[in-house]
This record gives structure tokens, sequence and C-alpha cells, in this order.
């Protein structure tokens, strides 16, 4: 490389790396899905599909059919699950809707090239981690390359489901969060907060606890920041208050500020209430003709009314019997940590991750004792090298990070329910903790690649020693 070609390298700008890996991980998963499903035509699901689920039969999403049916505004009763993924569903029907029928295959194939393109927004977000932990290129190409290979990435980033939206949502809050935290600039608070609103619409990671603290958190980080801007700290309230809006019109609507009628039956698991044991309240009017103007698939009355039913319960055993709520969520603990140390393809089949060849030893380092060692491990190498005082200006930096990270953390230890209908009776012993961890996963990835750069430098920086004169 002559001296003008380095020196303009040199002066790349610094997101054209990132958006380089992003671009070919979205390129090289939907390569890799659109060839596997070529091949094997004849026997997968529509001729393409690569699970078994499709988006139309699974327990967060709304018919097709009936959406098109009853319109746009479908999404403003849709309490079953926050309305982002059925609003892009919504869009990706089009096509068919304006000339007939829609057709749920066509939307399952489209949502493959959004989620590629997901895909690689999060190998982006780890490569931009990695490179500000490491200050190295190489190994945040490293990092993303080997997330992009992960079996657990593949399988969770595929699902026909709000989960490959939610990921990058997380991964995006926490990296900026991170940004936040380390640079104390508001700007990148006003980027968490908007990141957070995106999440808020995918998946179930506001409850009530969380607003309360985001209010704590829009102080606080207006208090901390070095670099103010009276138009962020606007800007972040804003966000805020949108933030907000969902869980309001849920209350408005249904009385809870639940976004997701599932959380009901989360809350009951995790407590142990045998579902068939909870009597049946008095409903308010407003929630039971609110929920019969739209029905689809689970967005039912009977779920509204099953989750101000069990949540009721659930909130009265934590306040009144907090001792025994307590013994019953560690009960709870032992069923989702297992669970949630398994590799995902142990309980989410995908045809096309089941067929490579690197499965299986990926799946046995990143799953069980050998991930927790490398958790474990990582976060004594870090200790090491920053001692006990860097260590703890470290936790009072990030501490805020830890916050929000655990709150996104209970919604997956608490994951377990009694399910399916009819077999109560084995107790609340259903979780997918295996899966959800995904959405919490993009940090400890990011640390434990940074833990092994930091023995790397160590070894390499010992070796010039020992040769110097």
């Amino acid at each position: 490389m002559s001296a003008s070609t380095a020196s303009l390298w040199s002066r790349r700008p610094g997101w054209l790396a990132p958006l380089f890996v992003g671009l070919v991980a979205a390129s090289g998963i939907r390569i890799a899905e659109h060839f596997f499903a070529v091949v094997n035509s004849a026997w997968l699901p529509d001729g393409f599909r690569i699970h078994e689920m499709t988006s139309n039969n699974n327990f967060q999403n709304l018919d097709v059919a009936e959406l098109n049916s009853f319109g746009f505004k479908a999404l403003w009763y849709d309490h079953i699950y926050p309305p982002l993924m059925d609003a892009v569903r919504f869009l990706l029907m089009q096509p068919e809707s304006l000339s007939g029928e829609p057709a749920a295959a066509a939307v399952d194939l489209r949502l493959y090239w959004v989620f590629a393109a997901l895909y690689g927004l999060v190998a982006a977000i780890v490569y931009l981690w990695i490179r500000d932990l490491t200050k190295s290129g190489w190994w945040a190409l490293g990092g993303a390359a080997l997330w992009c290979l992960l079996p657990s990435s593949m399988v969770t980033m595929t699902l026909l489901e709000p989960t490959p939206a939610a990921i990058p949502a997380l991964a995006g809050m926490f990296y900026l969060l991170y940004r936040f935290l380390k640079t104390r600039n508001l700007w990148y608070a006003s980027g968490f907060f908007a990141v957070l609103l995106v999440a808020s619409l995918v998946r179930n990671v506001v409850q009530i606890h969380v607003l309360v603290i985001l209010i704590v958190a829009l102080i606080s980080f207006w208090l901390i920041s070095t670099r103010r801007s009276a138009s962020a700290q606007i800007l972040n309230c804003i966000l805020v208050g949108l933030i907000f809006f969902w869980p309001l019109r849920a209350f408005v609507m249904y009385d809870t500020f639940d976004v997701s009628t599932h959380t009901g039956y989360h809350r009951a698991g995790a407590l142990w209430l045998d579902p068939r044991a909870v009597p049946e309240p008095e409903y308010p009017e407003k929630i039971i003709a609110n929920a019969l103007v739209f029905s689809s698939r689970f967005n039912t009355q009977d779920s509204v009314k099953d989750n101000y039913r069990l949540s009721a319960a659930a909130n009265t055993m934590l306040i009144h019997q907090p001792l025994e709520s307590a013994r019953r969520m560690v009960d709870s603990l032992r069923i989702t940590i297992p669970n949630a140390f398994l590799p995902v393809t142990a309980t989410t089949r995908n045809a096309m991750v089941d067929s490579t060849p690197w499965r299986a030893p990926l799946d046995f380092l990143f799953s069980g004792w050998r991930y927790l060692l490398l958790i474990l491990g990582s976060a004594v190498v870090i200790i090491w090298s920053r001692g006990r005082r860097g260590t703890m200006a470290l936790l009072r930096r990030y501490g805020w990070f830890g916050v929000f990270w655990i709150l996104a953390a209970i919604p997956v230890a608490f994951s377990n329910r009694y399910w399916p209908p009819g077999n109560e009776d084995a107790g609340p012993i259903h979780t997918e903790a295996a899966r959800l961890k995904g959405l919490i996963d993009i940090p400890i990835y990011a640390l434990i690649v940074y833990a092994g750069w930091l023995l790397a430098s160590r070894f390499i920086s010992r070796g010039e020693r020992r040769q110097s004169p």
C-alpha cells in the first residue's frame, strides 16, 4: 500500500467500516436464506420458510386477513402486543391487499428481507461497540463476524415474530446509553430515549416500574451530563412523553399500564398462581367494550380479562405476601435460568442453521457452564486489568447501564408461565428464556470480546518487553 493510499485509508470516516460490516452481514444472511430455500424448496414450509412457525400463527401477531378487513385502525385495538410489528406486516401485505386478499406467505417472505437488514444493523452495532472498547478495527471485525456466525444470532434474527425487531432496538439502546455514560454528551441520551421508544413499540419492555425509573433517569442524565444542551433535554422530555403514550392508552382502554395482555400470564407464572384458581372479579365495562371492537387470534376479550384478573392477583400477592412471593420467584428462577443457558437451537428449530457445520461447536461454547465461565472469566479479567479503584470507578460511571440492563433482564428471568392451556397441573414450567436472552446478550458479548482483547494485549506487551534489549 502506497503512502498516499495509507494516508487516505487512515482518514476514512468512522461510519464507513460499520456500514460495510452491516451491508455484508445483511447481504450474507439473505443470500444464505435464498440459496438454502432454492435447494430445499421441496420440503420447506411454503417452499422458503426455515422455521415451522409463520408470522401469522404465533402468539404476538394479528391475522393478516383480519388485519386487512378491519384496516389500519386495528392497531389501535392491538392489546396482545405492542403494535409496531403488525404495522410493518400491514405495510408488507399491501401489494396483495390492493389487488385482492393479502397473502400470509408473501408477507413472511418480505419479512425475511426486513429482518436481514436488521441483522446487518446488529452486526454494525456489535462492530461499533467492540471498536469503542478495544480501539481496534480488526478486533471489532472479528467480533462482529463471530456474532454473525453464532447459531443463536441466526436463529433469533430470522424468527417471523417481534424478536428480530426487538434485538436491534435493545442493542442500539444499550450502545447509546453506554456512549452517553462514557462521554456525558446529552445528545447520546436523546438517542437512547429515541431507540427505547422504538423498543417499547416492538416489545413489552416498558411497564409501570420502568416508567417511574425513566423519570428519574431523565433528571439524572441532565445532572450528570457535562455537555448540556437545552435542545437535547427538551427533546428528551418529548421522547419520554411519547414512551408514556402507549401505556397510558392501555390504561384508558383496558385499565392496565401493560402494553401486552400476555403480561398477566407471566406475572401469575412467576408467582406460581394457577390461573384456574384465581377467581373472576367484576370487570370494568370499558375493558370489555374496547376488547370487543376488534378480535384476532390471541387479541381477544378473554386475553384482556385474563390479564386484568391475573395481574390483580399477582399484585395483591406481592403487596400482602412479599416473603412468599420472593420464595416463589426463586422457584421460577430455577426454571428460567437453566433454560437461558441452553443453546437456542435446543428449543427453536431452524432448518438452515441446523445444517451449518459450525452449529455444534459454537452451541457448545456459548451455552451451559462454558458460557457461564466465559462471562465470569471476562468479569475477572476486566477487574484484574482495572484494579480495585478502577473497577469501582467503572461501576460508578456506568451504574445507570446496570439499572437498565437489569430492567430488561427481569422479564427474561421471570418468563415462565402455565402453558399450554390444559397443562396447568405441570406448573409454570414453560419458558422461552433461551430465546429471550438474545434481547440482553449483546452487551455481554461485547464485554467477552473486550476481555479477550485485554488478555491478548497483556501477553503481547509482555512478549515485546522480553524481546527488548
